[in-house]
This record gives C-alpha cells, sequence and structure tokens, in this order.
C-alpha cells in the first residue's frame, strides 16, 4: 500500500526505534531508562490524564467518559506495579536475558 509524501513544510519525524536494532547495553542501565520512561508514563497518567476525565465527568456524567476514566486510574495503577517489581529486582531476568519471554 503506497503512503502519500510528507506535506513539504512538515517537519520530517525519524522515530529512534529501529526494528531488530539489538544494542549492547548493561542490564542496570537498561532497568534504569525503563525505570525513568515508566515513572513519565505514570505521571502524565497520574497528573494529566486522569484529573481531565474527572473533571470531565464531573462536569457532564457520561459512560464513555466514566470508563475512558478507569481506564487511565488502572493504567496508573499497573505503571505502579511494574515500578514496583523493577524496584524489587523481580524483573531483572527481563533485562539480563532480552529475548526470553
Amino acid at each position: 500500500m503506497a503512503t502519500d509524501p510528507p506535506e513539504p513544510d512538515a517537519p520530517r519525524f525519524d522515530p529512534l526505534f529501529e526494528p531488530g536494532h539489538r544494542p549492547a547495553v548493561d542490564p542496570r542501565d537498561a532497568a534504569a531508562v525503563v525505570h525513568r520512561f515508566l515513572r513519565r508514563c505514570r505521571a502524565w497518567g497520574a497528573e494529566r490524564e486522569v484529573p481531565a476525565r474527572l473533571a470531565r465527568l464531573q462536569a457532564a456524567p457520561d459512560l464513555k467518559d466514566a470508563a475512558s476514566l478507569h481506564q487511565w486510574v488502572a493504567w496508573v495503577a499497573f505503571i505502579d506495579h511494574a515500578l514496583a517489581e523493577i524496584e524489587a529486582g523481580k524483573l531483572d531476568d527481563w533485562f539480563t536475558d532480552a529475548d526470553r519471554v
């Protein structure tokens, strides 16, 4: 499927992710980077998305907005769980043997 070329004035975006790229990374560095990323994700959800969804729901109750708030609250709770597991070392194998599932 062909894609349209970008607009001439549109900024070019090249994602950092490259499928198949396997850099040599110290497992402690990998855990620290993932932990920092998850903390940023958690902050985004807890400080922006949850309050915004709650305010919208309080202003005008709606089932769709209630479901969205529930999803964000559950997402923040999952991130909290993942952070706790990284901090406790329960996911160390994920960083020392990245190809194992």
